[in-house]
This record gives structure tokens, sequence and C-alpha cells, in this order.
């Protein structure tokens, strides 16, 4: 399919992955520190739990989370799949032998299927259902459809490929044995001339790699970050009740004289924990805590997603001082009442509501104490 191109595409598409994310990582790193290492075997049964296997996603609303499951792990499932397509990219006629091709092919189909339907019932939730907690939103939209067209540009090369190597690759052959969807399409696609199978294979082929690599560099860029890193904080999850108060330590701060050396609480995006900007770059905008906050409920002006909104503006908009070893103490707009409104801070009643219902233990009440 190309050496060369396969080449230059991965590696722009990834440099600029890794530029886009180093950037926002570099920003959560600058932020103040906070030890998060304990209890690893207790952390790693909550990844598997909740990250992998979706647990809390399911728990909540069994049907979205349902979906968002099957896309979840269709794609991890897939991945697999587009190793062999890079494979491909450098060798036409490679293909996987033996019993490892022919589960490989049926999974693929089948994972196909599974996220395609999912997808199809995401959007019917966004267009029709319209739940209030989701807003309405482009780049949900746009993700959406970049999935369906990985998924059914893959198929398609399937069934040109087929079609035009089949007959002559024992290989080939073997794959569509156990590829259903891309055996039929190739069924129907026998009549065209080995040119026009060729060109097929090649256009179906370059819409789906670079629709993949497109994707890759647009998940640093807005929400779908937490594809990178959700798995990550969650692993770095608190781990104790969400109410529970911290601690001020009154003695040093009055043997300070409340001066500058004794800090409590946050004023500025730059006194947020290196977790609490994670959880910031994190929010999947589920819209789960608006559906579990009763502060929210009651039409107060609170909304966990919106604060994770409005830090998060705040956090980019404010990178060189945030960064700057020299920062002045007052190079950072205070983040209340500048970002976030009294009316909001005092708005919430400390219930932890929000965090039990978010999907990935974000954890939005111990700033909101700090503030």
């Amino acid at each position: 399919m190309g050496p060369l191109a396969i080449t230059l595409l991965m590696a722009l598409s990834i440099a600029a992955f890794t530029w886009l994310t180093t950037r926002k990582l570099a920003l959560v790193a600058r932020l103040q520190p906070e030890p998060r290492l304990d209890n690893i075997p207790d952390r790693l049964r909550t990844l598997v739990l909740d990250g992998l296997l979706q647990r809390r996603m399911i728990r909540g609303e069994w049907r979205p989370g349902l979906m968002h499951a099957v896309i979840f792990l269709g794609f991890l499932a897939l991945l697999l799949r587009k190793l062999q397509l890079i494979a491909i990219g450098y060798d036409p006629l490679h293909a996987v032998a033996g019993p490892a091709g022919a589960a490989l092919a049926a999974a693929k189909d089948a994972a196909a299927v599974a996220v395609l339907a999912a997808v199809g019932y995401a959007f019917y939730r966004r267009l029709r259902l319209r739940p209030k907690r989701l807003e309405p939103n482009r780049e949900a939209l746009l993700v959406l459809s970049l999935i369906a067209l990985i998924m059914l540009s893959d198929t398609a090369f399937d069934g040109f490929r087929f079609a035009w190597l089949a007959d002559a690759h024992a290989g080939i052959a073997h794959e569509r044995g156990y590829a259903p969807l891309g055996g039929a399409l190739a069924t129907l696609l026998a009549g065209l001339s080995p040119a026009a199978l060729e060109a097929g294979a090649h256009a179906s082929y370059w819409l789906q790699m670079v629709t993949v690599f497109s994707f890759l560099v647009l998940l640093p860029l807005g929400e779908h970050f937490h594809i990178v890193t959700g798995l990550p904080a969650l692993f770095l999850r608190r781990g104790r009740p969400a109410n529970t108060v911290p601690p001020v330590d009154l003695e040093r701060l009055i043997a300070d004289g409340g001066e500058a050396e004794m800090k409590v609480g946050a004023r500025t995006a730059a006194d947020l924990t290196w977790k609490e900007g994670l959880d910031v770059f994190t929010c999947t905008e589920c819209g789960r805590c608006k559906d579990a906050c009763p502060t929210f409920l009651t039409g107060k002006p609170l909304s966990m997603k919106w604060v994770n909104d409005a830090l998060k503006a705040q956090l980019t908009s404010q990178r060189e001082p945030i960064l700057a070893a020299d920062r002045a103490p007052d190079a950072l707009p205070p983040l209340v009442p500048d970002v976030i409104s009294d009316d909001t801070l005092w708005a919430c009643t400390t219930c932890g509501y929000c965090e039990d219902a978010c999907p990935i233990h974000l954890e939005h009440l111990p700033r909101f104490f700090r503030l």
C-alpha cells in the first residue's frame, strides 16, 4: 500500500499527538504535588473493574453504559487489526495464517458490528432522545462519525481486498473464510474489474488509515482526551470518602502569622494539585454528576461538569504564567469569583453524590473545600 506513505503518516500523526499531549500534561505536572501511589493492589482492582470492565459506567444507566462499554472494548479488540493494517501498508499480501488469522478475522467483524450498533444508539440518543444532561456537542458527533467511518472503511477494505487478491493468495483466502462481512461484500464486488478492485482497496485503506491517525491527533485537542488519561486518572483516584474535609495546620498558620510562607487552600489555578488538573482534562462530560446533584436538580447554579469546563479553560489560557519559574504572586487571576462564582461555590452541599456518580472516580469536592 506504500511503505513510505504509511511511515510518513504514522510519524507525523504520532509526533503531533505527542506534542499536543505533552503540552497538556506539562501543565498538570507544574501543579501542586500530592502523593497517590499507596495501596497499589486496590488501585489495580478498581482499574480492572471500573476501567477495563466499565462497572460504574454500566451501573449508573445500563443502556448508555453498555453502549460506551461496547465502543471501548470494541476499540481494544480492534487494536490488533490496526497493527495488521499497518503491516499491510508495508506488504499488501500480508495475512495472518492458521487459527490466529481465523480468530482475528472473525473477532474483527464481530467487533465492527457491535461498535456500529453502539454508535447508532449513541446518535439516536444524542439527536432523538436528547436527555437533559447531554448538552449539544459537535465534538461528540464528530467523534461518533469518525468511529463509524473507521468501521465501515475497514469492512470496505476487506471486501475489495478479498475480491481482488483472495483467489491468487491462500493467506488472504483463509482470512476471507472467517470474515463474514468482508466476505459477503467481496461476493457483491466480484463482478468489478481487477483495476477497479485494486483502486477500491487502496482508496478504502487510505481512507481508514488517515481517519485513524487523524483521530489520534484529535484526542488531545478536546474532551476525548479522556481516552488517554481516563485509566491513569482512575488508577490514581483518592480512594477515600468523598466528603472528608481536608485538615489545616492551624498551629503552623498561627506561628507564621498568616503571612506568605503558609498557604491555606487554593486561590489560583496554580494552587490546584496535579490530580485536580488531571481530573479537569479527564472529564468525559457525560453529565452524570448533574443527574446526581441535588443542588443542580433544584435549579441552583452548580454543575461539576461546568466547573471542570471553566477550570480547563483557565488552565489552558494561563499556560505561560503557570509554567513560569519566576511567576509573580499576582500573575494569575483568582479562581473565585473570576472563574467560579461565589454562588456556584457555596451552592455545593458536599454530599458527594457527584463523585459517586462519576464513572471514572473524578474528584470534585477536595478542590471545593480548598477554594
